[in-house]
């Protein structure tokens, strides 16, 4: 049901110490200058960073003070395109996280292939406590590899193979190798290789290192390098045009592997190179990340997997599939439906395949995920000169232009970031192009090439066989995806200074947001993992706050949340997508009957965490009580407490895994109809 409801940087140099006390309790700071040298574009001028301290709550103030003096403050709705930087000893430390999220980085990447468990750990600690105790948001990925990867063994230093050198592969299991030899992670790989296969090995400065297979052994693979380069320890190797089609069945038990500090069943510092990737992966359940990436995925099957074992461990960590071989590119969509979203690895794909099909393929992915609502990030190489260099070519200011084009939802910052010399000039040269072609489009002089979806885009029929994926991306009713692309149009008629959101699990925030609007959309959702995994969607703000009972009392208290930001001013004019209960509960037999068949599949139980999903295709919301007691939320210790308070009184033991159909009946009586609402307000 659709109604519309109308109307309804910083600069300083000094500081008295007693203002600077002020700022620390929280307290409000409007006057004086800061030792600190930022820039922080507000709208169209600048702010001193006491007007800035003003927009931000005053419980999340303090963590601004732990900036560097060089650090600038980036607007978070000034940019609608995310940047995903990439860890590494340039970043890792506490005080630069904190500086990548204030200067614009939306989430981090961590390379399972890089560092031990204990470095990946405190990285992501830090980033939660960011999260937690400042005003930034960054969402975090965990590049785990493909469950059909293989890795090399350990060194004791990283060798540096020169063209001509020999350079040995072998399965043999030994306690150590002479100069020149190194195991694999896959006893199978003799059986894959062949004589005058090209293998390459990821190398330290991000280019491959190639050779040749000369010979084959029993156990041995021996090779000639033809590109040298650094390689190091545990650094993934590919067969060009070949998969090693290892049996994924394998369990996490088979891996022999601890995770320190953990239990069995996870890897340690010292099992390392023989650990399978689903080890890495209950290293991220554990870690409680929000995106999981798998390398070198040619099909769906092991996002299925992986899905399957995360499931089993009651997580809702999303999957982001990484395309960068041929058999990936002859599987696409199959890939894209069942990911929950997809990364470009530019580098891996430019050696499958000839190098100048390489933009024609990546504009080619951006629009099929665009039309399944999939977020689409590209990676590798946008200023892979700034590693070394303080400023970058002309090239890639064009390349970043191009991506930026095609409206992905992100690009990824690799070596820049993560081992790079300048990691905060390359972050802040990409905010600045990305910033500055986004208002070349925004005026109109580009309008036609980025393009916009209309209520009329066949977004139905590309969805309704791509639903493997049981995410912020599953398809939601034929009316959400209108209501979306009607506030985007809407949005930019009446030109809106912000599209708000109210989203529990995201759906509503990704449909808008894949119709691209203009003004930026600000989701408000009450579960802080949710909110972390809106970081990577293009345009989306996303902010956590409780969510009333009364509907007015939740937009009401997000007006005065932006309002207080200084996101939007008096007078602006905003639209709000939000699900209004209507007055009416429950539905007729008939509908309960009909809808209970098809989420029980003639098993006679609707599995636990299907029931919102069904009550949702009757048009319903079980109270937040209800909600809880089934699990129907997000598994998150910073859960909303209000939302805890209000189960108290079910008992959560009386629920059973599987609901059968009077139970089913029971809650379907209790639920209240959602009315879908678009409105247009005028902040007053």
């Amino acid at each position: 049901m659709l109604a519309f409801v109308p109307g309804g940087g910083l600069r300083a140099t000094t500081r008295r110490d007693a203002t600077m006390r002020e700022a620390r309790s929280g307290r409000n700071v409007r006057s004086g200058k800061w030792r600190m040298e930022a820039v922080a574009a507000v709208g169209k001028g600048k702010l001193r960073l006491s007007d800035m301290l003003d927009t931000i709550p005053p419980h999340l103030r303090k963590a601004c003070l732990a900036l560097p003096p060089d650090a600038s403050i980036v607007s978070s709705v000034e940019r609608r395109t995310k940047i995903v930087a990439t860890i590494g000893p340039s970043t890792a430390d506490p005080t630069e996280l904190l500086r990548l999220a204030a200067e614009g980085a939306n989430m981090v990447r961590l390379n399972m292939s890089h560092g031990d468990y204990d470095w990946h750990r405190r990285v992501i600690r830090s980033v939660k406590k960011i999260n937690a105790e400042s005003p930034f948001v960054l969402g975090t990925i965990l590049d785990v590899g493909s469950l059909d990867m293989v890795r090399l063994g350990e060194f004791a230093t990283d060798p540096q193979l020169e063209t001509g050198d020999s350079f040995m592969l072998t399965v043999r299991h030994e306690a150590e190798y002479p100069e020149g030899v190194s195991e694999v992670s896959y006893d199978g790989f003799r059986d894959v290789a062949e004589v005058g296969d090209l293998i390459q090995i990821q190398g330290t400065s991000g280019q491959p290192v190639e050779m040749i297979v000369r010979e084959l052994s029993e156990s041995d693979v021996m090779c000639e390098v033809t590109v040298p380069g650094r390689i190091s320890s545990r650094a993934p190797l590919m067969i060009r045009g070949k998969s090693y089609s290892m049996d994924r069945a394998a369990t996490l038990e088979e891996t022999d592997c601890l995770i320190p500090g953990g239990t069995e069943g996870s890897p340690s510092a010292e099992s390392l190179s023989s650990c399978h990737p689903l080890s890495d992966i209950t290293f991220a359940i554990e870690e409680r990340v929000d995106y999981v990436s798998l390398s070198f995925v040619e099909s769906s099957e092991p996002i299925i997997a992986c899905r399957q074992m995360l499931r089993e461990h009651n997580s809702n960590i999303l999957i982001i599939a990484k395309i960068e071989s041929q058999p990936a590119l002859e599987n696409l969509e199959d890939i894209c439906g069942a990911a929950d979203a997809v990364m470009i690895a530019r580098g891996d794909l430019g050696t499958a395949i000839p190098f100048e099909q390489v933009p024609t393929v990546q504009e080619k992915i951006v629009k099929l995920c665009r039309s399944l609502g999939k977020p689409c990030l590209i990676s590798t190489h946008f200023l892979e000169s700034m590693t070394m260099y303080p400023t970058p070519t002309r090239a890639e200011v064009a390349d970043i232009t191009e991506a930026v084009y095609q409206s992905a939802d992100a690009l990824i910052l690799t070596s820049e970031t993560a081992s790079g010399r300048y990691p905060f000039k390359a972050l802040a040269t990409m905010h600045a192009v990305m910033k500055r072609i986004e208002e070349h489009v925004a005026l109109g002089k580009a309008r036609k090439r980025l393009g916009e979806m209309s209520p009329s885009f066949s977004v139905g029929t590309s969805l309704a066989s791509h639903q493997a994926s049981t995410s912020l991306t599953n398809r939601p009713s034929f009316v959400a995806e209108k209501i979306a692309a009607t506030a985007a149009i809407l949005a930019n008629q009446r030109d809106a200074k912000a599209i708000l959101v109210f989203t529990q699990k995201g759906l509503m925030a990704n449909l808008v947001s894949r119709n691209r609007p203009r003004a930026p959309v600000v989701a408000f959702t009450a579960a802080p993992a949710i909110r972390n995994k809106l970081s990577v969607l293009y345009g989306v703000r996303p902010l956590q706050m409780s969510f009333y009972d009364d509907s007015e009392q939740t937009i009401r208290e997000a007006l005065d949340s932006l309002k207080s930001r200084a996101v939007v001013s008096p007078g602006d004019l905003v639209i709000v997508v939000a699900d209004v209960l209507g007055g009416s509960r429950g539905a007729s037999d008939e509908e309960t009957d009909a809808v209970f068949a098809e989420f029980s599949r003639g098993s006679g139980f609707i599995p636990r965490g299907r029931v919102r999903a069904a009550l949702r295709r009757l048009g319903l919301k079980a109270s937040d009580a209800v909600e809880v007691a089934l699990g129907m939320r997000d598994l998150d210790s910073e859960e909303s407490v209000r939302i805890e308070q209000a189960a108290s009184s079910v008992a959560r033991g009386t629920v059973e895994e599987r609901i059968d159909f009077e139970n089913f009946k029971h809650f379907v009586s209790e639920a209240t109809e959602v009315v879908h609402t678009v409105q247009m307000r005028t902040i007053d």
